[in-house]
Order: structure tokens, then sequence, then C-alpha cells
């Protein structure tokens, strides 16, 4: 599976203890990572809120989705390798991964 920016895919998750652990990711990275095809930079989604959260609402969707209530945590960022990719789930749009992008460079 190659993501592409504003993809949502299923991943196994650092964050986590033990095996089977996943969790989706938000790919905010494009095609100027020094990487690309192998990694990109994700985010984590949480059904959890935080007070930095971003909400996942119907209205960024482009397609796709998720199950329940979900939340991007813009803090907490991945480097996965695209062969750890399990599943896509959809896709939201280029400003929502914006807004994303703009509240993790405020904590760098």
């Amino acid at each position: 599976m190659q993501p592409e920016r504003g993809d949502v895919v299923r991943s196994a998750d650092p964050f986590k203890l033990g095996e089977e652990k996943q969790r989706p990711w938000l790919v905010i990275s494009d095609d100027s990572h020094p990487f690309t095809g192998e990694q990109c930079v994700a985010v984590a989604i949480s059904t959890k809120r935080y007070e930095d959260s971003l909400e996942l609402s119907d209205e960024v969707w482009e397609t796709g989705g998720v199950p329940r209530k979900s939340f991007v945590s813009p803090w907490a960022v991945h480097s996965p390798r695209t062969e750890d990719f399990v599943a896509w789930q959809g896709r939201v749009s280029d400003g929502f991964v914006d807004r994303v992008v703009e509240v993790l460079t405020a904590y760098l």
C-alpha cells in the first residue's frame, strides 16, 4: 500500500504495549519525504479527546471513515513503514490535513 497525504491507514501502534496493537493514522507527509515509497509521516487517531485534539467529523472525510467518533492527536507523530500498513480506511480533505500540520508545528 502506498498511502498519500490525507489518507487514513491502519498500522501498528508504537505507543501501546503488546502484540497486535493497531490504530488508524493520518498521513501528513507528501512525496517530498526523503523515503517516499518506504516511509511517511503520520499522526495518531484516537477515540479519546484531548485538549488539542482535532475531531474527525463527517465534514472532513472525502471518502471512507472510522467506526467510532475519533480525533487526531497532532502531537503523536510516527514515521511508519509502508509495508506495515494493514488497511486503508479513507481520505480526509486537504484543508483538514493543513490544519493538523499547523497545530503540530506549533509544538515545534
